[in-house]
């Protein structure tokens, strides 16, 4: 901290002159030197206490910081001429040019090519032009937009939304290019015969060869091909937005072209055209926004993955540490639901870690040791989801766990082994982190990896043999020992996780070693072709999102192009560019387009241009050449982009509103007071423009929101419930497949269910009543109960896991090939409808055989079906209560409900255990345990009958949900 030490000695020095006794001096300075590092060390502390908030400050601060140096050019005259040049240089001029004045003429400027050549009194008369043309002053703005429009809280995904906004850029720059090389003059218009004036209707193309249907259709293909497209979202922002505005100009009579006087060399290409500037501005702006994600600290997702990755491990650790401490005592203590907490907590550190994988590989591509170190993480992740399952079956036994019958005598037998073996396991797993940091595994990790995994070995077989001694005089499946057998079953399966992981790293790095370059083009190429994927871009939804996003520009675009150009008091200004422009720089890529959402819009949108405009109200109060000026306007455009940037970052309901008010304020606020004539009255005239602005924008959302009320045919309220249906219809089929004994199919659905339930939450939000504006006859929707109902079937999806993990043969964790995210959710959609399949009675598992031959297990799979059917039809059915009184559906159920007794238990379980006592008890001498307790069949039975109770007492909580709703 250098202005730390610096104002310490500086004060040092003060207190020394001051004083004659050199002894206070120094015991002066002592208290100084301590007083400092207090303060410091409380710095330190409060970030390291507050990372979170401090990591959206720091990049807030960085981006605002940024911005404003950036502005610099724009703020300071003195800069501006040095940057821009002279005001009397032409806009396309850069360098030094010597001015040249002659009786009877104008001025001229004429290049200077060598500075020796000229005279003394030349050098009175040189301007400089600087070295940027100044036509580029006019878009400097659009450095800022662009950033703000592609940073995000890591480096990696700034990276990825940078390069999909430029490339959409070049794309849109592209398009126009290749209609100027078919037709060069535009759509310029003549008077016939060389006539100087003539009646606007006589008028003629200045190419004989223009058509203008082939544009127009040209325009519209090509701004429709993408927005049905899968390309990624922040890409067709950017290419629509400006393919409208290049159209705009193209179709404007008034444009001579996008030509310059700065030739490239090459194709045509100018480097002052208008084209060139945007390209060039998009990527300065990309690289502004990479650069704030890298100072003062890179907020690199390759760093964050191996930190993720330590606190997952430790997280997982921890919780496996207290869960064994506290279920090994001897009484049932509150600390219990702290431990749950913990062991929740854990899959928040794997999924976090997930998150830095996917955007780690715009930070490196791949490249080298990068992509192999990628490889590991993925596996190490596919693991760590794995654990988290497991760590539900543990979570569950140790809640309700109450100390009593024979628990302390099983622990007793097993609590040393698992404590042991815990300790080793911990030891490997921090290992398995270790070597995926690197990507490379030396000969030296390799053999502690299989040294550790030794020991874990050995401890394992004593964890199952001391878990056979405990159980040698028990019941085959023990109701007394229910939640015991679950907790360390599930313990178990975590060792095996663990040393699977630790079995599988090196041949996955040798593996990935060997296939870098073709692994990268393949990801590469593989996205691609996802991007025009028929069976994705033939989707209904996907069709009908792009019609919605479409018509609102075309609309708008419709609107300006027809406007009247003589009016200059009208609100809507001819071949303006800037309502479809800005609607394109807001579309949606999914269903989530409710009325909060396009409010949302409008607040940014108009706010983004009525605070700037309050700024440069107090900016322009100074004149142009004053100081204060430039310093008032860096202070406030500072503090405007510091606010609302940590609001984009931090704030979850008013992200899309922060980012906005900073690339809308962009434009208005990165302007420069020019001296001299209309200086003056320079601010009134943008302020009327602004204004224009306003309204305009204001129509374009509201002709947006009227054209998605009319096309988009259901209510936030009806697509929440039709994605619950399919959740619950989902649940109901992985069940079914269970009582099947297609234990397989019914971890393919577990999967399936987890991620519908993730897709159905995020309706919670956007199906609040409060959020109607105008609110209809519809019954108010049953929001409380929609997240009620989403609460329970967490618990009961949860044991749907515990009985994929215990049901099953035992699968381990493996990585699967890279999928882009549209096709990703192309097949989530499609195991929508897939329902459970018929087992061949030859490949019915040993597991199911047992249990199938218990009279009890059929009274228990008819009690769970029906009540599954019944409640699911139940809340389906309230749900989409429409009316204040009772549907006939619902009074039937109502009285179902009513009428169960025990709903929350699960019929004959203790006549089940009976059965399957009896049935086994003749083959308990010849069972051979195995190396680890995962493969235990009497474990395993005990913790899918313990899975089978929690089933029925979450399914029976919806049920009492339901019956609370009964009121009319």
């Amino acid at each position: 901290m250098p202005a730390v030490e610096e104002e310490s000695a500086n004060s040092g020095r003060t207190l020394l002159l001051a004083c004659c006794d050199t002894g206070e001096v120094d015991e002066k300075l002592k208290l100084l030197k301590s007083t400092v590092g207090r303060q410091a060390k409380g710095t330190i502390k409060y970030m390291d206490q507050n990372k979170i908030f401090m990591g959206h400050l720091s990049l807030a601060l960085s981006t605002a910081t940024l911005v404003v140096m950036f502005g610099l050019p724009l703020f300071s005259s003195h800069l501006r001429t040095i940057v821009f040049g002279d005001h009397r240089c032409d806009p396309a001029a850069h360098g030094l040019y010597l001015l040249k004045e002659e009786d009877g003429t104008e001025p001229t400027l004429t290049k200077v090519k060598d500075l020796s050549s000229l005279e003394v009194s030349d050098y009175m008369n040189i301007v400089d032009c600087g070295f940027i043309p100044s036509s580029y002053k006019g878009y400097w703005p659009n450095v800022v937009q662009f950033c703000f429009f592609s940073i995000l809280t890591n480096t990696g995904t700034t990276v990825q939304l940078t390069l999909q906004g430029f490339f959409g850029t070049f794309l849109a720059t592209l398009n126009v290019w290749v209609l100027y090389q078919i037709f060069p003059l535009g759509s310029q218009m003549e008077c016939p015969g060389g006539a100087e004036t003539c009646d606007p209707i006589e008028m003629v193309y200045k190419d004989p060869n223009y058509i203008p249907a082939v544009v127009w259709a040209e325009a519209i293909l090509f701004a429709l091909f993408w927005l049905v497209s899968k390309a990624p979202k922040n890409m067709v922002m950017f290419l629509a937005s400006y393919h409208v505005y290049f159209i705009s100009k193209f179709l404007n009579p008034a444009v001579s072209g996008l030509t310059g006087s700065l030739p490239m060399g090459f194709l045509g290409l100018y480097w002052d055209s208008e084209p060139t500037i945007i390209n060039m501005t998009s990527l300065l702006g990309g690289v502004l926004a990479i650069v704030g994600t890298l100072i003062p600290k890179p907020l690199l997702n390759t760093k964050a993955l191996q930190e993720n990755a330590l606190t997952a491990v430790e997280g997982m650790t921890d919780a496996w540490e207290k869960a064994i401490d506290y279920f090994i005592g001897d009484t049932q203590q509150a600390v219990r639901f702290s431990v749950a907490s913990k062991m929740d907590a854990v899959k928040g550190s794997f999924d976090r870690t997930e998150d830095s994988i996917n955007g780690a590989w715009f930070e490196h591509f791949d490249i080298g040791h990068f992509g192999v170190a990628r490889e590991l993480f993925r596996l190490f992740v596919e693991a760590g989801h794995g654990m988290n399952k497991l760590l539900a079956i543990a979570k569950t036994a140790l809640v309700r766990e109450k100390f009593d019958g024979n628990h302390k005598e099983f622990c007793s037998g097993v609590g040393k082994d698992m404590k042991e073996l815990n300790e080793a396991t911990t030891d490997l797993f921090m290992l398995c982190c270790r070597c995926c940091v690197d990507g490379h595994l030396s000969r030296e990790e390799k053999e502690e990896l299989n040294e550790k995994l030794s020991v874990v070995k050995g401890k394992e077989k004593d964890l199952a043999r001391s878990y056979r001694e405990t159980m040698k005089n028990q019941p085959y499946v023990s109701e007394d020992l229910s939640n015991e057998n679950c907790f360390v079953y599930g313990f178990a399966a975590y060792v095996r996780t663990v040393v699977e992981l630790a079995n599988d790293l090196p041949d996955l790095a040798a593996k990935k070693e060997t296939s870098k370059c073709k692994n990268f083009w393949g990801g590469i190429c593989g996205m691609i072709a996802d991007m025009f994927s028929c069976d994705l871009l033939l989707q209904a939804d996907n069709l009908k999102f792009s019609i919605v996003n479409f018509l609102p520009i075309l609309v708008t675009f419709l609107i300006a192009y027809f406007a009247d150009a003589d009016n200059e008091n009208h609100i809507f200004v001819s071949h303006a560019p800037l309502m479809p422009g800005t609607l394109a720089l807001i579309i949606t890529a999914s269903y989530g387009s409710t009325f909060k959402g396009n409010i949302d819009r409008l607040v940014g949108l108009v706010l983004g241009n009525v605070i700037p405009l309050l700024v440069l109200a107090v900016v322009f109060s100074f004149s142009c050449e004053s100081w204060m000026r430039t310093a008032a306007q860096m202070i406030l455009v500072f503090l405007y982009f510091l606010t609302f940037s940590y609001v984009y970052y931090s704030s979850k309901t008013w992200g899309f509103v922060g980012c906005a008010l900073c690339g809308f304020g962009a434009y208005p606020l990165m302007v420069s007071c020019e001296a001299g004539e209309g200086a003056a009255g320079s601010f009134n005239y943008h302020m009327r423009s602004n204004y224009k602005v306003i309204a305009q924008t204001t129509v374009a959302v509201l002709i947006r929101m009227f054209i998605e009320t009319a096309l988009l045919d259901k209510a936030p309220r009806d697509l929440a419930v039709d994605q619950l249906k399919d959740l619950l219809e989902s649940v109901e089929d992985a069940y079914e497949e269970f009582f099947e004994g297609d234990f397989e199919g019914m971890k393919e659905k577990y999967d399936q269910v987890q991620k519908m339930l993730a897709s159905c939450e995020t309706y919670y939000a956007d199906t609040s009543p409060q959020l109607e504006f105008a609110p209809g006859p519809r019954l108010p929707f049953k929001h409380k109960f929609f997240g009620d109902v989403q609460a329970q079937l967490k618990v009961a999806i949860s044991e749907l896991g515990v009985l994929a993990i215990g049901a099953g043969d035992w699968t381990k964790a493996q990585v699967g090939e890279e999928k882009s995210s549209m096709r990703q959710a192309q097949e989530q959609e499609e195991a929508k409808h897939r329902h459970p399949g018929h087992v061949p009675k030859s490949a019915i598992p040993p597991l199911h055989g047992i249990m199938s031959r218990q009279s009890n297990f059929s009274l228990m799979q008819k009690d769970i079906l029906q009540t599954t059917k019944l409640v699911f039809d139940t809340v389906l059915a309230l749900l989409k209560q429409e009316k204040e009184e009772g549907l006939a559906e619902l009074k039937d159920s109502f009285k179902k409900l009513s009428g169960m007794s025990g709903m929350l238990d699960l019929e004959d379980a203790p006549g089940f255990y009976t059965q399957v006592n009896h049935h086994m008890s003749g083959q308990l001498e010849s069972l051979k345990p195995g190396d680890s307790l995962v493969d235990d069949m009497q474990a395993r039975l005990t913790v899918v009958v313990g899975a089978l109770k929690s089933t029925t007492a979450a399914l029976g909580e919806i049920g009492v949900l339901c019956l609370k709703e009964n009121i009319y």
